[in-house]
């Protein structure tokens, strides 16, 4: 082995033992710590709160829940009656096609997620092992699965958490009491904001709910909403909630592989074998005939 060869290897080697380090560390830290709260901003007095905080790693949510004035929501979800579901005979035909639609509508869930870091984990040491099998081997292939790890930091593991959390609905996934059928004329708007630590998601719902609403005006509430000082018009409801994910040691923990590879690139760069060739060339004379005449 030459002299400029031993160090590249033994920078190789130190690059493994260090992005087997980072991987394992970004596998077993925590993903993101989760601040969520949800409001009654209508229709219920006092506000009532529901605040979720909870962290989430590779293998478990640690989750703490907590209610602000609970009384009237109690009084509230006790108050509800249970929203009728029209009957609708189905043929054995559409019970194949609604079955099938639900196996593809099944949504994105954070164990979907926690697998799809698992695969790029691996991925990610059994390429810095062929980096140190094959010593001419480009960065280029491992700084694109450390990109994918990236992106599925900041993409993959959200779409999970919002996924499995429920963010939609008359409350946002923050109660499983009510559903979206059991409102009419519901208004919904979301909204998101990402940053530097993290980002954070909102959403604010507006509706009837028809199950404070009797029976028997279900079909004109659905048909025209309540005005203000009409029957019904204290069955409005408006929740506005927030999730906000920070970003946690996971993603830390591998932005430092990129520094191993920048390290890498520059210990090559200095050990590389190969000279530079500087090549002289002398100036060819150039000579400028003239022609005199003679007068």
């Amino acid at each position: 082995m030459s002299n400029r060869e031993w160090p590249k290897t033994l920078a190789r080697l130190l690059s493994l033992f260090g992005v087997i380090v980072l991987v394992t560390l970004s596998g077993s830290s925590d993903w993101f710590v989760i601040n969520a709260e949800g409001k009654y901003v209508e229709g219920l007095p006092r506000e009532p709160a529901i605040i979720i905080n909870y962290t989430v790693n590779s293998t478990e949510e640690e989750v703490d829940l907590e209610f602000k004035n609970y009384t009237p929501l109690r009084t509230y979800w006790r108050n509800r009656e249970p929203v009728p579901v029209p009957m609708v005979n189905y043929t054995a035909e559409e019970l194949e096609s609604l079955a099938t639609e639900e196996e593809e509508e099944e949504s994105f869930s954070l164990q979907d997620s926690r697998e799809i870091m698992g695969y790029l984990f691996g991925a990610m040491i059994i390429v810095q092992i062929f980096s140190l099998l094959i010593p001419n081997m480009k960065l280029y292939f491992p700084i694109f699965i450390w990109f994918l790890g990236f992106i599925g930091f900041v993409v993959i593991i959200p779409l999970g958490v919002i996924s499995s959390f429920g963010f939609d609905g008359p409350t946002g996934g923050f109660s499983d009491e009510t559903e979206d059928t059991d409102f009419a004329h519901m208004n919904v708007e979301t909204g998101f904001d990402l940053e530097l630590n993290g980002m954070t998601f909102t959403i604010e719902t507006l509706g009837f709910d028809l199950g404070l609403v009797p029976l028997e005006d279900h079909e004109s509430v659905k048909q025209t909403a309540p005005q203000e000082g009409e029957d019904n018009y204290d069955s409005l409801i408006g929740f506005n909630a927030f999730l906000e994910l920070e970003f946690s040691d996971g993603l830390k923990y591998w932005s430092y592989i990129l520094v191993i590879f920048i390290l890498l690139k520059i210990v090559n760069m200095i050990f590389s074998d190969k000279k530079t060739k500087v090549i002289i060339t002398k100036p060819q004379s150039v000579i400028i005939s003239k022609n005199l005449e003679e007068e």
